[in-house]
């Protein structure tokens, strides 16, 4: 059973594809059986090079192709694997890739911005905001936060936009929390009390010494679409200009459990989604022993998606078929839970995820099925094993080892 897998194997990328090829192989070495042949191919990173490598792979005899990683790529190979009869498992999460025998299976922003609002939404959030860079990107996540927050039935305060610059990012922060307004009503109330000049009046000035601006931002949770160093210059503008982040939930799609991030006071409390974090260290701890060195964040995916097609091969080539690989019930992945769609979308079940000073806590756990996917409650005990509580019915397949 040839399968081909795309992947930039040189060029600016060939880092992540080395370290998909290596989650290719562990997948095969911990699932599939002696059938079962990975063939791997360097798409070099371009659209070219990605038709060049899927022709190979598809005159190799490979009946599934695996990858490529980004959007215009898949986009380039589908017609090539649509005219041979075979299906694509792309990695990118640009959904327009996505079409009738070509999956999307990055995790898309959509999902995540879904979960970590209408978690919020359950914890009592009603006033969101959200502060998102310019750029096709940032206008395809502005429309599906603005969306998220009406179906979770939160009103969106306000949403500032910012080019990617230092003066534009402070100006944005001070619209977003009408710090100038704020300011002027200030320094209004601080003239005032000076002329009434009263025991009382004194005292409320001694109140406002430390305020640089009256009153509080109106809204209790801000999304930011940044991660890394961009995330640690953005987070603490929020209190310098007066958006208290002790009352106001930072929210988030990101990864943003790294020691450096978790050490920003403004980002105590934080909300995030993504993949369960015990499920990824599994798969980390897996990798890093065989490999010696630390995984992509994408890596899980080529795992799940090579298990998959370890598991669906065993079928022989009918296990590629899209009624094979469009389950209701899913697969249980390196990744948590995921299925494909009709039409080439792929559902991801997520976590939402706190940051503290010391760690990243669940407060959400991943569904653990796609017939029940409502919000759940903070988890004050860990998490029953699904496979102990599941109904046989709603069953997943497990991929994992």
């Amino acid at each position: 059973m040839p399968i081909g897998l795309l992947l930039p194997l040189s060029g600016r990328h060939s880092e992540l594809g080395k370290s998909l090829l290596q989650a290719a192989q562990l997948a095969m070495f911990e699932v599939a059986d002696q059938n079962f042949v990975l063939l791997p191919r360097d798409t070099k990173g371009t659209p070219e090079g990605a038709v060049e490598a899927a022709q190979d792979a598809i005159e190799s005899g490979a009946q599934l192709l695996l990858g490529p990683v980004f959007g215009r790529s898949a986009r380039a190979v589908t017609p090539l694997a649509s005219k041979a009869a075979i299906n694509v498992i792309s990695f990118t999460n640009d959904r327009s890739a996505a079409s009738d025998g070509t999956y999307v299976f990055g995790f898309l922003p959509e999902e995540r911005v879904r979960r970590v609002v209408s978690f919020a939404a359950s914890q009592g959030i009603q006033r969101f905001s959200a502060l998102i860079p310019r750029g096709p990107f940032g206008d395809i996540i502005a429309a599906d936060y603005a969306r998220a927050v009406n179906n979770a039935g939160g009103i969106l305060v306000r949403s500032e936009r910012y080019s990617r610059s230092t003066a534009a990012l402070t100006e944005a922060v001070k619209r977003l929390g009408d710090y100038n307004i704020r300011r002027a009503a200030l320094i209004a109330e601080r003239k005032r009390l000076k002329e009434i000049d009263d025991d009382e009046a004194r005292l409320a000035l001694k109140r406002l010494e430390k305020k640089d601006a009256l009153g509080e931002a109106p809204f209790d949770a801000v999304f930011l679409l940044e991660a890394g160093e961009a995330l640690k210059a953005t987070a603490p503008l929020l209190p310098y200009y007066e958006i208290d982040t002790r009352n106001v939930r930072i929210l988030g799609i990101d990864d943003w459990s790294p020691r450096s991030l978790r050490r920003e006071p403004s980002m105590a409390g934080a909300w995030y989604t993504g993949p369960s974090p015990d499920a990824r260290a599994e798969f980390a701890k897996r990798f890093s022993a065989i490999f010696k060195s630390a995984p992509h964040a994408l890596a899980a995916l080529a795992y799940d998606a090579t298990a998959l097609a370890a598991v669906k091969g065993s079928k022989g080539g009918g296990g590629y078929s899209a009624n094979e690989l469009t389950v209701d019930n899913g697969f249980a992945g390196s990744a948590g839970l995921f299925r494909l769609r009709p039409g080439g979308l792929v559902e991801h079940r997520f976590a939402v995820i706190e940051v503290q000073p010391d760690g990243v806590k669940v407060v959400s756990p991943s569904p653990e099925s796609f017939v029940t996917a409502q919000e759940q409650k903070p988890a004050s005990t860990p998490p029953q094993n699904p496979a102990a509580t599941a109904d046989p019915k709603d069953s997943q397949t497990p991929l994992t080892q």
